[in-house]
Formats: structure tokens, C-alpha cells, sequence
């Protein structure tokens, strides 16, 4: 659109497979992204999702979701996976809304289809954006879009590194909302959740969320650092979507944690309960797209431990316990130094601003909006990777 006078209003289409049935980061940021954008002027957004919980002002795209057994009998037929069959079946849904609402931008975080989005505009020659939202970290090259938007610095650095134009990037990190200023802890509220997962009274609470997995989120190795601190450990309490290694996970959980041990998924609009019942949090990730999990416990105002990285510095600042937790010994010492750290409100107070200061929606808004204007309009953002 670069050869022409940008239009007073660009049309965005938000399309996110999994929003309605899924629970990762990518379904909440679509609906939260917008909620703050509806009214943003020179914007038109239009939010689709695969169905289950679709909520007002979002369209239901017809799909075979990753989880039915329809999608798993495609998969195996065609040697593909069920999220791979969800995609396609997704955007065959998608067409038909693609061709009538004719968007300028279609920001998308699903690989495969933007896969098909780019071969639709190849071959039909329809004229729409694509932007890329690279929550995953994906190392794979961006071909098959126009704009990339990186999460965070290290990422950013990651792929100018392995050659790709800097001059279709931006950085711009995952908006989060968060009030304006941190209540007290709910004596009530706290007692009842410690009672929803069995933490025994006295007993601190250490909280992980994330994947019930052991390759990715690594928890395995945080429940053989818990079950290192002896007989003083806290209660830990892993919530996040199940996975085909929960089952073992549980069964390692339990050999070596007895009864101070609660795994299980939490609805998103729970979850504000269990960081405020929390003690600490810890996630031993190495590698994450962003961190979301991470985000929303220093949100909360709890002491983190997490892997010593470029990408947990740019989102903790001096504000968590960062080390090497492949080193037994050291998440050890890093879950002590955690736990030692009296919840005083100083500082949980300090680490909510952190992160609204830098992570808030307040301050991101204005930026997301100007990106997508920007993008839509076949251009970058002045601010680029500023």
C-alpha cells in the first residue's frame, strides 16, 4: 500500500486458532489487545478464533480443533499434527471473512497459517499485510510474512544474527493489564486457595505456571530442586495445560514430594488467586518467547527465580533470583534466596511498578497502535527497534 494515500481507517484482522479453547499467552493478549485498541482512531480490528468461548465483538471461524479426535485421525493420515490440522481447517473457515472484510493487516502468531495466508496472496493476488507475532521465538526464517515483531531485545539481536533484515522487525514486548496499584493480600482469599491445593498451615507456597512438562518448562527439575531443600520445603503448586509428560511428571512429583505437591489447570480468570496466595514463584525455562508467567508473578509482587538469561534480565531487571538452574546446586540456592525474602509491601510494591512501567498496557498501547497503523499502511513504525 506504500505506492498510495493510507486509507483514514486500517482494517487489522486478529486471527488466533486456538482463542476460545486454548489457554496460552497468545489467546489472552488477542482479547486484551482488543479490548485497549477498539476505540484507537485509525483503527478497525477484528478478532477471530476457533470457537467454544467466543465472546461479543469476536467471530467464530468453523476449524477442527487440535484436540478433537477428528484432528488426531487427519494428523495421522496425513502425517501431520492435530495443531497443524487445526490450522488448515482454519484457514479454509478464514477465507471467506478474508475476502469480504478485505483487511490492510493480518497479525497472526500461528506459523502455518501464515503459511497459507502468504500462498492465498501469491497465487489470488488479495492485497493484506502480514505480520508476524513471534511469541514462540521461533529460529525458523521469515519467509512467509512481511513484518516481524519481536519480543524482546535478545530476540531482535538473535535474528538480525542469523541474517534477517533488521528493517522488517520491530521490538515491541507482550502487553499485560495490571492495576494501577497492588492490593493487600486477602487474608480469606489467600486461606481458601492454600485449602484448594492442600498446603498445610505454616508451610510456604511456591508457585510455577507454565506447560506441565518436563522438556520445555522443565519441571521436573524444579521439583528435584524442591524435594533438595529437605524437610523445611515449600508446598509447590504447578498449574498450566496438560501435556502427553504431565503423567510422569505427577508420578515424580508425588515419589519426592509426598503430600507438598498440588498439579493441575487453572482457568485464566483463577489464576489472580494463585499468585496472590503464593510465596514465590520459580520457572526454569531456558529459552522462552517472552515469559509471560514471569510477567504476571513479579506483576503480582512475588519473589522469581528463573534461568539466567539476556531475555529473564530484560524482563526481571534487578527485580527476581536469576542462575544457572541446570546447576542442581545453584536453583537450589536460588529457591532459599527467594524464599528467604521477607514479602515486605516495599518491595512487592516495587516489582508491580516494574513491570507496569514496562509491560503495562497503559504504556504499550499507544505504541501497538502506531504499529499497526504503521504496518497496514506498508511501512515501520518510526520508533523501529528504539
Amino acid at each position: 500500500m506504500s505506492g498510495a494515500a493510507a486509507p483514514a481507517t486500517m482494517r487489522v484482522a486478529l486471527p488466533c486458532t486456538g482463542l476460545g479453547r486454548q489457554r496460552r499467552g497468545f489467546e489472552a493478549f488477542t482479547r486484551e489487545l482488543h479490548a485497549v485498541l477498539r476505540d484507537a482512531p485509525g483503527l478497525a480490528l477484528s478478532v477471530y478464533g476457533g470457537g467454544g468461548d467466543v465472546r461479543t465483538g469476536e467471530h467464530a471461524v468453523w476449524n477442527t480443533p487440535r484436540d478433537s479426535s477428528a484432528a488426531r485421525t487427519l494428523a495421522a493420515l496425513s502425517g501431520r499434527g492435530p495443531y497443524f490440522v487445526e490450522q488448515a481447517t482454519f484457514f479454509a473457515g478464514f477465507l471467506p471473512h478474508l475476502l469480504v472484510t478485505r483487511p490492510h493487516l493480518v497479525y497472526f502468531a500461528d506459523l502455518n497459517l501464515g503459511n497459507a495466508l502468504w500462498h492465498w496472496r501469491r497465487v489470488t493476488g488479495q492485497r493484506f499485510g502480514l505480520l508476524f507475532y513471534n511469541g514462540g521465538a521461533t529460529t525458523r526464517p521469515y519467509t512467509r510474512c512481511d513484518w516481524v515483531q519481536q519480543l524482546t531485545p535478545a530476540h531482535f539481536d538473535e535474528a538480525v544474527g542469523r541474517g534477517e533484515a533488521r528493517d522488517r522487525m520491530v521490538v515491541l514486548p507482550h502487553g499485560i493489564t495490571l492495576p494501577a496499584s497492588l492490593a493487600s493480600r486477602d487474608p480469606a482469599r489467600v486461606a481458601a486457595t492454600r485449602r484448594a491445593v492442600g498446603a498445610s498451615d505454616g508451610v510456604p507456597l511456591l508457585l510455577s505456571v507454565g506447560m506441565l512438562d518436563r522438556t520445555i518448562k522443565r519441571m521436573d527439575a524444579l521439583v528435584d530442586a524442591v524435594a533438595a531443600l529437605g524437610e523445611g520445603r515449600p508446598h509447590l503448586v504447578m498449574l498450566g495445560q496438560e501435556t502427553s509428560e504431565t503423567a510422569v511428571l505427577r508420578t515424580q512429583a508425588r515419589a519426592k514430594l509426598g503430600e507438598r505437591v498440588w498439579i493441575g489447570t487453572w482457568p485464566a480468570e483463577r489464576m489472580a488467586d494463585a499468585y496472590e496466595a503464593a510465596d514465590a514463584f520459580a520457572l526454569f525455562s531456558l529459552r522462552e518467547g517472552f515469559g509471560l508467567a514471569y510477567v504476571e508473578a513479579l506483576g503480582a509482587g512475588l519473589p522469581c527465580v528463573a534461568h539466567d538469561t539476556p531475555g529473564t534480565r530484560h524482563l526481571f531487571g534487578e527485580h527476581a533470583f536469576l542462575g544457572d538452574t541446570q546447576s542442581p546446586a545453584v536453583a537450589v540456592a536460588e529457591l532459599q534466596r527467594a524464599l528467604a525474602q521477607p514479602a515486605t509491601g516495599a518491595q512487592r510494591t516495587a516489582r508491580h511498578a516494574w513491570v507496569r512501567a514496562q509491560f503495562g498496557w497503559d504504556a504499550l498501547a499507544p505504541r501497538y497502535a502506531e504499529m499497526l497503523r504503521a504496518f497496514a499502511a506498508g511501512h515501520r513504525p518510526a520508533w523501529g527497534d528504539a
